[in-house]
């Protein structure tokens, strides 16, 4: 990307934003990950770089300006052509970055990518009061379908999943199984309050009861740092935890007294709050 197509994407934001986020490498023998989290104020969201030997695959783009211009910085500094942009599912955490991505071809399963065009607009203007010149004006949506199934990238594999019912609607998932590295995003999120919009917890439980049963050195959060298979275990003992507190609770004050008090040590409590206008209109 030009100077400037950056300069003319960027504008002052309406409020102070840290434009720094948590970079971490996983090497690995035929690819390299590269995760960005992002800081407290963009709910410690990631994006992911798949650095195999000539190309990169991003998977997903962040939330606000400053963090995606600092993702898209970090690629660049890579030296190599971006291949394709992946986005796993419609929250504008994970796709109000793609302005940053106009040269790269964007790929979504097509739920994902219908959830964007229909949904885009109203998103913007859900957030724009929030964060105003800090998130993208414009829907830049996926243009390109994923099917479920397996496709070699610059000789690595990535075997697609479809996840329905978990933390979105839909979510993809992404297997590198030569690696032993499943990339969850927010099907898990690692030491950070989890976003609920729903009480029913099985379809969740299900998918990651499924992935429990194979083997993995590594797991990609949709928020948190890359862990490994304890996350899986992790989150399954949290969602477990939120439906018997969301039976418990009618409001969020008694919400985050069971789970905050489960999880003091988690990060992000305020995620309950944003979960509370879902759960009880509140």
């Amino acid at each position: 990307m030009t100077s400037r197509i950056v300069e003319s994407m960027t504008r002052r934001p309406s409020v102070a934003l840290p434009a720094a986020g948590v970079m971490t490498v996983i090497p690995l023998e035929n690819l390299r990950i590269h995760t960005y989290e992002a800081p407290e104020t963009a709910v410690y969201v990631n994006s992911h770089i798949i650095e195999t030997e000539k190309r990169l695959v991003v998977v997903d783009t962040q939330l606000l300006r400053p963090h995606a211009e600092e993702f898209r910085r970090y690629a660049e500094s890579l030296d190599k052509p971006i291949d394709r942009v992946i986005i796993t599912h419609s929250h504008p955490d994970h796709w109000f970055g793609c302005e940053y991505f106009r040269d790269a071809p964007i790929h979504a399963l097509a739920e994902v990518a219908d959830g964007i065009v229909g949904g885009g607009e109203a998103m913007i203007q859900a957030y724009a009061p929030i964060f105003g010149d800090a998130i993208t004006g414009t829907v830049t949506a996926p243009e390109h379908i994923i099917r479920p199934g397996t496709e070699t990238i610059d000789g690595v594999t990535f075997a697609y999943e479809k996840a329905e019912g978990a933390e979105a609607g839909v979510n993809l998932v992404i297997e590198f199984p030569e690696s032993r590295v499943l990339l969850a995003q927010d099907l898990v999120y690692n030491r950070v309050h989890v976003f609920l919009q729903q009480k029913e917890m099985g379809p969740w439980l299900a998918h990651l009861g499924r992935y429990m049963e194979k083997e993995y050195d590594y797991v990609l959060p949709g928020h948190g740092l890359p862990s490994n298979k304890q996350a899986l275990a992790d989150m399954v003992g949290y969602l477990e935890a939120a439906g018997s507190a969301l039976a418990a609770s009618s409001d969020v004050p008694t919400l985050k007294q069971h789970l905050v008090g489960q999880y003091p040590f988690y990060r992000g409590d305020y995620i309950l709050d944003i979960s509370g206008r879902y759960l009880y209109g509140a």
